[in-house]
This record gives structure tokens, C-alpha cells and sequence, in this order.
């Protein structure tokens, strides 16, 4: 069959791609690489009290350290303003930065996007970074990502290129993610157990389900580029995790990850935005939306689904 200019040039920009894939992965090292992210410091979750936050905290940064993992961690500043202990859960951000963990800005009160004008949004964001900055004063180089909560972007794509403008003025970047633990679900189920069975059974169910997550997301990966892209997992401060990443990490090691920093994964060039504008940072879901792919979605339990379903009222 004889190849028409136009065919040929579509050949050649296939070829292209196909070839920095290919350089871009034996450059990398290794065949999969995951960096971690961590939403609502200091507490995800139940309010615990500082007696239980404490130990919770140091439990995340053990499990985080015995792996050297350099992740990020997301600060809701609203919940350091609780009576009593103001203080010392900004000295738990101030432990958070000694374990290694760098700071990241995920609104002051957890806003949804959709509920308020940009306005509203920018001026939440920079209300919660107050703290932070000072005590990233020393070290110029820090607070440079941002996450939406709930992962939800402006409703258009001129709405999110308005703030993501304001963001860049500010320093920031905007921290997607590909996995999602949904260690908020199974929270409910462990914080509603009434006796340590019961969590053990909870935190072991959701170790298997990350594990799920991880296998979906390494087939869409495989199947959307061809190869396996640089993950980047969201998690949450709470005690579930606390229990449980030990667990979480040395699964993801025999699975035959490495863990890198948020910027490494950043860098991988499937992180560049499609022409198709889709409202979420779930990457997956965006470029799966792009490339007219359906994901395979593990879901939860359906007892744990249950479970949050209650804690939520909505029986």
C-alpha cells in the first residue's frame, strides 16, 4: 500500500512517541515507580484528640521513614484551630517536616470548587498557607504544590486555568494523583469497629482493595501508554493508615515499585494536560475520558461501603 505524505507524517509522529516511551522508560531505572501523597494533615477523619493524634502521627512517620519515602503532605489549616490544642498540632506539622515530609496547600477549610466563586476559592487557598509559611520561612523551595479537594477542579476549563494562574503567581503546582486509596470509606468501617478484631479485619481488607487499586491502575497504564507511567498515590492522614501502610508499602514493594518524590513523578511525560478538558485531578480518569478507554474501577466491600454509608447519615 503506498503511504501518502500525510500517512507518512502520522507514521513518523507515532514512531516518535513510541521511541521517547521507550527511552524515557529504560532512562527511568525502573519499570514502576510510585511517589506518596498524603491529604488533610493533621487529621483525616474523626476528631481523635491529641492523645490519640500524637502517636498516630509518629506511627505514619515511621511506616513513611523505614521505607525512605519522600512524600507530600496536604494541610487543611482549619483543623489546627481546635481549642485547647492549637499549638500542638502545629507543632504535628512542624514533626511532619522533620520526618522528612515536605508541606503542600489543600485549602484552608477543604472547599469544594463547584459550591464557591473563584474568588471564594483563591481566598481560601491563600488562607491556608498562613501557617505554613511560616514555617517553611527557612527553606524558600518548599510549599509549591497544591491538591483540590475532593479532587475537584473548576467546572470549565477556563475557570481552572483562571485559578491555576493565580496558583503559578503564588508558586504553586497543582498535585494530581492516579490511585486513590479510599482509605476515607474503610476509615468509617475502622473508626466505627467496636473492638480491635474487628479493625484488624477492616485494615486488612483495605491493604487487599489498594492492592486491587494497583493492579487497575497498572493495566490501564499498560493499556492507555504502553507502558507503566509514574504513579502518584493518594492517601490521608487518619488512623487507619497509621495500622495499616506498613503493610501498604511492603506490598507495593513486592509488586516491584520504588518510591520517588512528587517531582520525579511529575516529570514522567505522560503528566502533560489533554486537549480534552476533563474537571478532575484523577489523572487516570482524565486521560482514560481523553483516549475514550474504560477504566476498570475496583470498588470497596460492600459491607464497608455500608458502613461509610451510615457514618455518613445515610442509612
Amino acid at each position: 500500500m503506498r503511504l501518502t505524505f500525510g500517512k507518512w507524517r502520522l507514521f513518523y509522529w507515532l514512531a516518535s512517541v513510541f521511541i521517547a516511551a521507550a527511552s524515557y522508560s529504560m532512562s527511568s531505572g525502573q519499570t514502576k515507580q510510585i511517589a506518596v501523597t498524603i491529604d488533610d494533615l493533621p487529621l483525616n477523619g474523626p476528631n481523635i484528640g491529641i492523645v490519640r493524634l500524637r502517636p498516630m502521627t509518629r506511627s505514619i512517620l515511621a511506616a513513611l521513614n523505614k521505607n525512605s519515602i519522600p512524600a507530600v503532605g496536604f494541610a487543611n489549616e482549619l483543623l489546627l484551630y481546635v481549642p485547647g490544642e492549637t499549638d500542638v498540632r502545629i507543632d504535628l506539622l512542624r514533626e511532619w517536616m522533620r520526618g522528612g515530609i515536605e508541606l503542600g496547600n489543600h485549602t484552608f477549610s477543604h472547599l469544594r470548587f463547584e459550591n464557591v466563586s473563584l474568588e471564594q476559592y483563591e481566598d481560601d487557598t491563600i488562607r491556608g498557607e498562613a501557617v505554613m509559611r511560616m514555617l517553611v520561612k527557612d527553606k524558600p523551595n518548599e510549599l509549591r504544590y497544591f491538591r483540590h479537594p475532593f479532587l475537584k477542579m473548576g467546572d470549565t476549563r477556563d475557570l481552572e486555568d483562571a485559578f491555576e494562574s493565580f496558583l503559578a503567581k503564588r508558586g504553586y503546582r497543582i498535585a494530581p494523583v492516579t490511585i486513590d486509596s479510599m482509605d476515607w470509606m474503610f476509615l468509617a468501617a475502622y473508626s466505627r469497629a467496636a473492638n480491635d478484631a474487628t479493625r484488624r479485619t477492616v485494615a486488612a481488607q483495605y491493604v487487599q482493595f489498594v492492592d486491587r487499586q494497583f493492579e487497575a491502575a497498572e493495566k490501564a497504564s499498560g493499556d492507555m501508554f504502553g507502558r507503566q507511567i509514574r504513579q502518584i498515590l493518594l492517601l490521608h492522614a487518619n488512623e487507619l493508615n497509621a495500622a495499616a501502610l506498613g503493610r501498604v508499602f511492603a506490598d507495593l514493594r513486592s509488586r516491584g515499585y520504588s518510591f520517588i518524590s512528587l517531582a520525579e513523578a511529575l516529570a514522567d511525560p505522560a503528566y502533560v494536560r489533554p486537549a480534552k478538558y476533563t474537571d478532575t485531578s484523577d489523572w487516570l480518569s482524565v486521560w482514560a475520558n481523553e483516549k475514550n478507554y474504560i477504566r476498570s474501577r475496583p470498588q470497596p466491600p460492600e459491607w464497608i461501603q455500608k458502613e461509610y454509608s451510615a457514618a455518613q447519615g445515610r442509612h
